[in-house]
């Protein structure tokens, strides 16, 4: 067998079942030089005979290609971003690539392809992309970076003999997308040069992830193959980490990633790129916060919005506003907790 390339990371807490399914995915495909990391973020007393059998499974067919490391229990997990950074410092292989426990990768032939990319052209990182589905139903519409081939098409670019186009950070901050990390596959040397993930983030760590890569990348190639099924978590499920964090504490993350991209980003277009993004959730928030009648709250995020992102039209939604708080009664205290969000996967 040809020496692995590619390390696996996954990164599994509390569904053994899903985890099941993940892992066969990974199994099925035609490259078998691959390692496989599994990070098991402290799962709770019912679910670890069912992770025991899978990885009693897997340990029989990949020996020594697969490394397991249990975290201790903790009430809300220590996160995907924590786990997959314990998982990418057990890799020994000079590249990485990753899958969500409740996804699955849908192309046999995707670490195929990708051993063909890295021994053609040494890429800092390869993004492919993939398929989303709610409720057993594929989602009829653009998400992530499904448009990002046209884009290059309509710019004169063309692909290599792979089926890959070459990308710059340019190209990926005018995406209108991000790769996910389940399509995204990143040398080990770039990954240590950012810092990994950002463990303090609990929503859109993927995004941050490819914002600070695609910064500091010599040479990203995307293919636009669909590589794997990604499921949307149902919103009456509370067994995952989108799930369990409430909308505003979503939003935070994303000022969070957003203000690093915009101020310490090397490149010009990924600053503009958090700064204008910054003002399309500053938006968000103000209008999730009338939506509840916090008008006071409403009226200072609004200001912030239109500070980032001013239009007439945003002008207009600030002063109303500013009106509506201005004969609101008291201000009450928010209803949930920014910090108590459980990030369970």
């Amino acid at each position: 067998m040809a020496q692995p390339l590619v390390t696996v990371v996954v990164a599994t807490r509390d569904r053994p079942d899903l985890f099941r399914g993940a892992i066969n995915s990974i199994l099925g495909q035609t490259e078998t030089a691959f390692a496989l990391v599994v990070v098991e973020d402290g799962s709770d007393a019912t679910h670890r005979a069912g992770y025991e059998q899978v990885l009693a499974d897997l340990r029989a067919r990949l020996g020594d290609r697969l490394t397991v490391r249990s975290l201790a229990p903790r009430r809300q997990g220590h996160g995907r971003s924590y786990a997959t950074n314990v998982g990418a410092c057990l890799a020994t292989t000079p590249y990485l690539a990753f899958l969500d426990d409740d996804d699955a990768w849908i192309d046999p032939a995707h670490l195929a392809r990708v051993r063909r990319m890295i021994d053609a052209a040494a890429p800092d990182m390869i993004m492919a992309n993939q398929r989303a589905w709610f409720r057993g139903e594929p989602v009829d519409r653009d998400i992530w970076l499904s448009g990002l081939e046209a884009q290059l098409r309509s710019r004169g670019r063309d692909p290599d003999e792979q089926g890959a186009f070459a990308v710059a950070a340019e190209d990926l901050a005018d995406a209108g997308g991000f790769c996910h990390l389940n399509c995204l596959v990143v040398s080990r040397a770039l990954f240590d040069a950012v810092g990994g993930m950002d463990e303090g983030l609990r929503w859109e760590d993927d995004r941050d992830l490819l914002l600070r890569l695609s910064d500091q990348a010599e040479r990203m190639l995307h293919h636009p193959a669909v590589v794997s099924r990604h499921n949307i978590p149902d919103p009456d499920a509370r067994a995952n980490m989108t799930t369990a964090v409430s909308m505003l504490d979503k939003r935070l993350y994303q000022l969070r990633l957003l203000d690093k991209a915009a101020l310490f980003a090397r490149h010009p277009a990924i600053r503009a790129h958090g700064r204008l993004h910054k003002g399309y959730v500053l938006k968000q928030v103000a209008e999730e916060l009338a939506a509840a009648r916090r008008w006071r709250d409403a009226r200072w995020f609004a200001g912030q919005a239109l500070g980032a992102a001013p239009t007439w039209k945003w002008t207009a939604y600030a002063l109303y506003c500013a009106v509506r708080a201005a004969f609101s009664g008291p201000a009450r205290p928010p209803s949930g907790a920014a910090a108590g969000g459980s990030d369970a996967r």
